[in-house]
């Protein structure tokens, strides 16, 4: 691949360390223009910047401030951490935040990009860590919680292809080393956000599934995995309520704690009568109160959430006293390190030692990030970090045996309107886990919630909006209850627990299941035939197509009709014959689209493949033709079929050509895609051919051709939540990228919209990776007879000019207009 990227503007390094004055002197060498802030003060950050952009905002940023000479303090050592909180969290954060937006009103963030260069002494400072604690910077956390937040943000406001990194170097690396390394993950983008990159190659995050024995809440679990003592004293932060509350209680009850909640809320003086309302009917003492309050001049709102905090503090310490749990409740700021050393002695001096900490503690608001406070924004870093600072400093001399943190998918994976929260949740996870290294007496884990649905910040109106709207299923309290019990009683030894739903999984980490030889990731559900006849050397197969999950259907529309693309055809009958045959498809020969297959109600249906028995190459996919009311018209009505071939290939075959038409330097425009009421109509996730231009061949011919970029996607993205990553033999959405830059010639050459009719031969490469550049070429062959369509070859290759599909002889047809 190429190790060399390519710049766009002028960039921005900050840190005062080696590696920042290493990637100066590369970009300078490279000859792009750099600034370089080495600590500047927050409250001159913003004039600085806007002196630096008088002339242009910087399209490349580097943030290297986790590599300062003091930038690895202690997770227990407040005075290290204070030291850091504004040139390790709060400048890089304002600095993004200013940048972000800028390059956004410049209209330039897709030739932008953002690197952040963490120390997580190459594992991204996830525990377990061989060697000294010193290799890793615990700021690691907030700045890989931001850097994917804002990948997030860029996504959701349409910018999908900006490159939005977090690299850490393998140790023992020089700085010329780790500037090799950056270079590399630039100069071919990917979809993989969090990288370690080294000389001998690179390493990326995925997520283990590790079940536990089910049913920890139904009975006492006896002897646990790990220490925890019956009868200790319980510290947890956060816990007079919500989730940490109900989670505190649970544990609390089964063995014996005594717990101590800490939050900064006054200590609750609820009556009787307003304590029943509240019970009986929390919505009508609501209305009740904010009339009242408004009656008498004050602000109702503020009102009641400070009265609803003082009656679920309330309401908690009176279910402790029910089910016999030992509850008191402190009124402390959590991130005033003084203020927490002196409520733990005062319950040292009344309980005992402290066994055990639950850091619960949170604030969040949904703000997209030019329009983050910085006051919010001050308060979210204070509970999650400060707090968890304060706390491991506390607890220093205690025989602590857990130290729990309650964090968020956020914070692993980044979250829309979430910049904030996401570093501060994945800097808890760092902090715990930095402190786990420093005391191996001392179980350290962090939770990354998936959002709860009963209970906790998930389900403010505005919070469940916004994640009712990006399709989350929320977990249930009692499952996640069930969680964390199983986890504390019988769990493993990670210093960070993943706990979310298949579909946040394959999302984010899109490599992340094992390779199965031939297998099918659109065939292995329902087969023609006996059920226990193994799935191999069997010569037909029903695919179950699902019009309201697979997204190749509902995205891709002719005439307004769910329509099944060519492409997921050739993918189809590929799949059933490297099934059937055992080896791998190279090519396909006489691909037909012989009828569209429409899809006209949201009704699963059933496709089924088959060759004819003498002839075992050729491949026939096919659908009943029923009408509205189910009657059958036709058995198995054909509507593509194509000649499956068998070849050798290696690597050498698939390194191309001078056919390449990137080697042509024209000028290029972004695809913008046609509406809904087109003809054809691709939705987003189909949306992958990014950049075309047209010219003539400069060969001799000067027949039209098109010079396109499509960006890669991953599997995940159109096969749907329950199709396996796996196995897949085309890139479905890719492939169909191609025939779209092929319609664009056409279109450019008759000004009239088309569909595929068939292709002479596909040849297959390799896969291309998700995320990178594929680069397509489309050439004009003239015109099919009669004038009813027209004759186009079509190569894609990837960044390293390997193969990745190319159609011969590809003819299509006109629609009517």
């Amino acid at each position: 691949m190429p190790t060399s990227p390519t710049f766009h503007g002028k960039a921005l390094v900050l840190g005062d360390n080696d590696l920042a004055d290493s990637l100066v002197a590369r970009l300078r060498q490279s000859g792009v223009p750099v600034d370089h802030l080495k600590s500047p003060a927050l409250s001159t950050l913003d004039a600085q910047l806007q002196e630096l952009w008088q002339s242009g905002v910087s399209l490349h940023v580097f943030l290297t401030t986790a590599h300062d000479a003091d930038a690895n303090w202690a997770a227990d050592d407040p005075i290290g951490f204070r030291r850091r909180r504004e040139p390790g969290l709060q400048v890089p954060y304002r600095l993004c935040q200013l940048w972000m937006q800028r390059v956004i009103d410049a209209e330039q963030m897709d030739d932008a990009t953002l690197v952040t260069v963490v120390r997580g002494g190459g594992r991204l400072g996830i525990s377990p860590l061989d060697g000294s604690p010193d290799q890793v910077s615990l700021e690691t956390g907030s700045m890989s919680g931001l850097t994917k937040a804002m990948s997030i943000e860029a996504w959701v406001r349409g910018y999908r292809d900006t490159p939005m990194l977090v690299i850490d170097p393998a140790r023992d690396q020089s700085p010329n080393e780790i500037v090799d390394g950056v270079w590399r993950e630039l100069a071919v983008p990917s979809y993989d956000e969090e990288v370690v990159v080294s000389p001998d190659g690179r390493t990326v995050v995925s997520g283990r599934h590790t079940p536990l024995p089910s049913g920890a809440g139904s009975q006492h679990p006896g002897n646990t995995r790990y220490p925890l003592t019956p009868g200790g004293v319980w510290v947890v932060a956060g816990g007079g309520r919500g989730i940490t509350a109900m989670t505190a209680m649970a544990l609390a009850e089964r063995h014996d704690l005594s717990l101590h909640l800490l939050g900064m809320a006054p200590t609750p003086n609820i009556d009787a009568e307003t304590r029943d309302h509240a019970i009986r009917d929390r919505a009508d003492l609501r209305r009740v109160t904010m009339r009242r309050v408004q009656a008498a001049g004050d602000n109702p709102v503020k009102h009641w959430r400070q009265m609803e905090k003082a009656i679920e503090i309330d309401l908690t310490l009176r279910e402790c006293e029910r089910r016999g749990i030992q509850a008191t409740y402190h009124s402390v700021d959590i991130s005033d390190s003084d203020a927490v050393e002196n409520a733990l002695e005062i319950i040292r001096r009344t309980d005992g030692p402290i066994r055990g900490v639950i850091q619960g503690a949170g604030s969040g608001q949904d703000a997209r990030f030019d329009r983050k406070r910085p006051d919010k924004v001050d308060q979210c870093l204070s509970a999650k970090i400060d707090g968890t600072v304060a706390l491991a400093h506390a607890t220093r001399q205690d025989p602590l045996e857990w130290f729990v943190g309650f964090g968020s998918i956020s914070g692993r994976f980044g979250a829309n309107g979430h910049t904030d929260y996401s570093a501060a949740n994945d800097m808890l996870a760092k902090l715990i886990g930095g402190l786990g290294r420093r005391r191996p007496t001392t179980r350290c884990v962090t939770f990354h919630w998936h959002a709860w649905g009963d209970i906790g910040m998930a389900t403010k109106p505005e919070a469940k909006l916004a994640l009712d709207m990006i399709g989350m299923n929320f977990m249930p309290a009692t499952e996640g209850l069930e969680h964390f019990l199983n986890e504390l009683e019988r769990g493993g030894d990670a210093s960070e627990v993943l706990i979310t739903d298949r579909r946040y999984i394959r999302k984010f980490f899109q490599g992340g299941e094992d390779e199965v030889p031939f297998s099918a990731p659109m065939l292995l559900p329902n087969r023609r035939g006996d059920a226990e006849t193994p799935i191999a050397h069997t010569s037909e197969f029903t695919v179950t197509l699902d019009p309201t999950h697979d997204r190749f259907l509902n995205q891709h529309l002719v005439s307004g009709t769910p329509t099944l693309p060519m492409a997921m055809a050739v993918e189809l009958i590929a799949e059933a014959a490297q099934i059937d045959s055992g080896r791998p498809v190279t090519a396909l020969t006489e691909v037909r689209a012989i009828a569209p297959l429409k899809v006209p109600g949201d009704d699963a249906f059933a496709v089924e493949l088959f060759h004819a028995p003498d002839q075992p190459s050729r491949w026939t996919l096919a659908c009943d033709l029923r009408r509205r009311d189910g009657r059958l018209v036709q058995s198995r009505r054909p509507h593509f079929e194509a000649i499956a071939a068998h070849q050798q290939t290696t690597a050498d075959d698939w390194t191309h050509s001078p056919e390449n038409g990137r080697r042509l330097q024209i000028d290029m425009n972004w695809v913008e895609y046609l509406p809904p009421e087109a003809p054809v109509f691709h939705g987003q996730e189909l949306r992958c051919l990014r950049k075309i231009g047209f010219t003539h061949d400069p060969a001799g011919s000067g027949a039209p051709l098109a010079v396109g970029t499509i960006v890669a996607p991953s599997p995940s993205h159109l096969a749907g939540d329950h199709r396996p990553l796996s196995g897949w033999i085309t890139s479905p959405a890719t492939v169909d990228a191609m025939l779209y830059a092929a319609g664009m010639l056409a279109g450019s050459v008759a000004a009239r919209p088309s569909l595929p009719i068939s292709i002479g031969r596909m040849d297959l490469g390799r896969l291309p990776l998700p995320g990178e550049r594929v680069h397509v070429t489309a050439r004009w062959l003239g015109e099919l007879e009669g004038g009813r369509g027209g004759r186009l070859s079509v190569l894609a290759v990837g960044d390293n000019d390997q193969l990745i599909a190319r159609l011969g002889d590809y003819r299509i047809g006109w629609l009517a207009s």
